[in-house]
């Protein structure tokens, strides 16, 4: 599909939902601005403009709460591109007269000859040109997928991008990476189609829980990108299985210490532990609720028996451990 058809197909679509301005839901804001992200990273021309007039439906949805800020940066951006200052300007950079190229390697003494790139830049930077071409071909077709895939294609773009700076730090060519990203987005998404392909509501909470895990764990987003974890095994795995290390750690640590509390020994086994973070320790350790009559002491201990009927309470009975006196009371 052209861009010039992809640009009208949004704009058919936004005009659809100019009748209900007022009484849009977070559906419809959430696809209106996925169409303009969308139409932020097209290559819009003085032509698709004027065949289009798309900016003419763009432009009524600047003064809204949520999605006029990027309706604004659009028009802005195309009002230049009309007066010459964006796309025509950088064409015509690019494409300036040979003669205006001789006349400053005549000034500088050089000669044809001296502005060519070596055979081996010259192939770096074919083959730059070949990854970058490439890359761009992928994200164009994010347009053409569903609002919702080609929004959750950015944002996994995005979580990956965020391990760039880790990955060149271990030795990664930095332009690798920007293609890799791109095509693990791409496979990660088409994933997630697959195994949910007619369930938007399952679609939408896999890929929301993928970006939240990945962007929490850098070293798994850079086996991703490396190829090392496969875009279907991805999508298969538990949030404890995308968790980091710490994280994992973490949860095994809480899940042990509520297991533990659910044993019927656990206080004894506990005790000291107990002791220690209430501060009980030296002489507190022996004492009790009962202090002995006849020497002051606390050092005692005491048992319960239900010596009446049932509905009477259990009588204590006390041993001082100082002095050996016996009592009880209930």
């Amino acid at each position: 599909m052209s861009t010039n058809k992809k640009v009208a197909a949004i704009k058919a679509s936004m005009s659809k939902k100019l009748a209900s301005m007022d009484s849009l839901t977070d559906g419809d804001v959430e696809s209106l601005h996925d169409m303009l992200r969308q139409l932020e990273q097209m290559d819009i021309t003085l032509d698709i403009l004027s065949q289009t007039l798309i900016g003419t439906v763009v432009s009524k949805f600047k003064n809204h709460s949520i999605v006029g800020t990027t309706a604004k940066a659009l028009v802005k951006r195309w009002k230049k591109v009309a007066k010459g200052e964006g796309t025509a300007t950088a064409t015509a950079a690019t494409t300036a007269p040979s003669s205006t190229v001789d006349s400053k390697c005549s000034k500088n003494g050089g000669s044809d000859n001296d502005s060519k790139p070596s055979p081996a830049a010259a192939a770096k930077l074919e083959r730059r040109s070949s990854v970058n071409s490439a890359t761009d071909e992928m994200q164009s077709e994010w347009a053409s997928l569903q609002p919702y895939r080609g929004t959750t294609c950015q944002k996994l773009l995005d979580v990956f991008k965020a391990s760039k700076a880790s990955l060149v730090k271990d030795g990664i060519n930095g332009d690798a990476v920007d293609h890799l990203v791109v095509e693990r987005a791409t496979e990660v998404e088409s994933a997630i189609h697959a195994k949910y392909p007619n369930q938007k509501q399952d679609y939408i909470s896999k890929a929301r829980s993928l970006c939240f895990n990945i962007k929490k764990n850098i070293p798994l987003a850079s086996q991703i990108i490396l190829g090392q974890v496969d875009a279907t095994d991805l999508v298969n795995m538990s949030s404890e299985q995308l968790a980091s290390d710490e994280k994992r750690k973490e949860i095994e640590e809480r899940t042990k210490k509520l297991m533990e509390s659910k044993q019927l020994d656990w206080e004894s086994q506990n005790e000291s532990k107990i002791n220690e973070m209430c501060g009980i320790k030296g002489e507190l350790l022996q004492a009790s609720l009962f202090t002995c009559g006849r020497c002051k002491s606390t050092k005692t201990t005491s048992t319960q028996k239900q010596t009446r009927s049932a509905d009477e309470p259990m009588t204590v009975f006390v041993l001082c451990l100082n002095c050996g006196k016996r009592w009880k009371f209930s």
